[in-house]
Parts: C-alpha cells; structure tokens; sequence
C-alpha cells in the first residue's frame, strides 16, 4: 500500500531545509520536482520522498538527527489545514482528538494512539514500517514544539521514548523536552500527566476554528466521493479491532456504490482482500517493531479471531513467525 503526502508536507521541509543552507535547486531535484508543483495543491508526493530529503540532508549537513531539528521548528503549515486547527483548538486534548479525527488530510503514514495507566497518559506513534529514525524523531518532536509553543502553562512530559539507537548528544534532547528521554525503547511516544491535556491554547479561536473544521469536513467529503483509499484505509484500521469490513460495508461509509468502489480499485490494480493483505501486513510489522504489545493484542488490532490465524499468516508474509520476527526483524520482509 502507497501512501501520498500532500504538496505543503514536502513544501515545509524543503523551506527549512533552505534555511539550513542546503541549495534550493539541489532539493527539488533530488525529488524530482519544481516550484510550481511544490506550490500546487494538484500535486501529491511519496513518503519516500520526504525520506529522500531528510537523508540528502543528513549526508549533507553531517547532522545525524536531522528529524529531531526540523520538528523543534514545527510551523502549523507543516500540516496544513490540520496545522491550523490544532493551534486554534481549545485544550491540548481538543488538538489531539482533531488531528485523529483529520489525519488522512496529511497521509496514513502512521496513527497515534493513547493509553490510559492511572494519571498518566502514553501518546504512542505507530509509523509506517519504512519510517526512517528522523522521520519518527520529527513527528514525536513537532508534537512536543506545539504543545510548549501554544500552551499557556510551562508544562513538560514524564518522559519520551525512541525505539531506534541515540543519533546525537543526549543532552539535546533531554533539555529542549525537559524531561528524561529513553533511546532503543520499546515503543515511539510521550508520557504525560492527563491534567496536561487539559492545558488551555494561547492562540484558541472558536471562530476561526469553526471555519476551518467546516472546510476540513468538506475536504473529507470530498475524499470520500472521490474513494480515497487514504479514507478507505484509515477507516480499515479503525474497524478492524471489531471486525473486518466487507465492500459493501466500506461502500456504504464513503456514500458511494458498490460498483464505484470496485472501479476505484480497478483504476489503484488492486482490490479489497490485496488492500486488507497490505494494511495488516504493514501493521503487524510496525506493532512487533514498535511495541511491546502481546501477540495476542496486535492479532485483535488487525482483525483475527484467533492468534493462531495471525500467526499462520505472518509466516506466509515473511516465513519466520512473529515472535521470530520481533527477535530478529528482516529488512527484506
């Protein structure tokens, strides 16, 4: 499954990375892109892409988390419309209810989840399974650079946690989080105090956030008529600790027919059971990746009635069985 990002995504990070003093030229080419198209809301790019980039300027600029830098500089116009409604919500848990709400706006490259333990809240970040440590750096990040920058209260995180190896002084990142931050851990993600998230915004604004909501509803409608499959897939994900959802089913939640959704998959060379394949293999290598969740908890995530069935197919996916995998992760899987 192939996941688009919007034009501003890339159009952010190319900025910044100008600002860092890499050759604008040298990074539209890089990508194979130009101006008028970073500017065009008719242009859509790769995850792979916006990888490309951050490894151009890692090389580049001898800056081994080079994703750490560029979500400290968060802007709301990294995630466009999104960007905008979260700095106009009203409490830090509005934001994070609306940037669940309208992440297929940005691209399905990951979900963030949160768990409950007490009066501590883990916001969790589950990427796609080719996210680069930058990349997952930059997300935890700019989540992190929001929340100081718009809160009106100097409140800090328990604790920050990376699955992959420290890239840089540990010190840098302990200082601007302002709190203790735990490399090869078990999961990406934040511990805060839940009274956190109910911190008041500075920039809080019902009007504005009215008609931006009102405008992301349209765009949503939008993607739906059109059988987004970033709309498709998000809604797979969302069902799928329920149920699996038959084409019918995902027809009648995008208010079109049958018949429309299959031309849909039609035009993508795919279909409903390719895509289900796609989204629960590229889930359960994230989950054993990135979490320390028992089996039988990702086996319910993605939909199987018996941990048995999640095993036999994750051995058809990569020949080894889950727990072999978490073990030993294959890059070739």
């Amino acid at each position: 499954m192939k996941y688009s990002l919007p034009h501003y995504s890339i159009r952010a990070l190319v900025n910044f990375l100008t600002r860092m003093g890499l050759e604008r030229s040298i990074l539209l080419a890089h990508i194979k892109t130009n101006e008028a198209d970073l500017n065009s809301a008719q242009c859509d790019y790769t995850p792979e892409d916006f990888e490309h980039l951050l490894s151009l300027a890692r090389q580049s600029l001898k800056v081994n988390n080079i994703g750490f830098l560029y979500g400290k500089a968060f802007e709301p116009s990294c995630w466009g419309l999104l960007g905008h409604i979260v700095v106009a919500a009203k409490t830090l848990a509005d934001a994070l209810a609306y940037q669940k709400r309208y992440q297929c706006l940005l691209g399905n490259a990951g979900q963030a989840y949160h768990e409950f333990e007490g009066d501590i809240i883990t916001i969790r970040w589950l990427s796609e399974p080719s996210a680069s440590p930058c990349n997952i750096e930059q997300v935890i990040t700019a989540w992190a650079a929001f929340s100081f920058t718009h809160t009106l209260v100097d409140d800090k995180p328990i604790a920050v946690y990376f699955t992959h190896n420290q890239m840089a002084a540990l010190e840098d990142y302990e200082t601007f989080f302002g709190c203790p931050v735990y490399f090869n851990a078990n999961f990406n993600g934040i511990k805060v105090k839940e009274s956190s998230l109910d911190l008041p915004l500075s920039s809080y604004n019902q009007e504005v956030l009215n008609v931006l909501l009102s405008n992301a509803q349209h765009k949503l409608t939008e993607k739906r008529l059109n059988a987004s499959l970033d709309m498709i897939t998000e809604y797979i994900i969302d069902v799928l600790p329920d149920h699996v959802p038959e084409l019918a089913e995902i027809s009648a939640h995008l208010g079109i027919s049958t018949r429309q959704l299959q031309r849909k998959f039609q035009k993508e060379s795919t279909n409903l059971t390719e895509l289900m394949e796609s989204i629960r293999k590229n889930l359960a290598i994230s989950y054993l990746t990135q979490t320390d969740h028992k089996l039988l908890y990702i086996s319910t995530m993605l939909g199987y009635s018996e941990q048995s069935t999640f095993q036999r197919a994750f051995k058809r996916w990569s020949s080894v069985t889950p727990q072999e995998f978490r073990l030993n992760p294959s890059p070739l899987i």
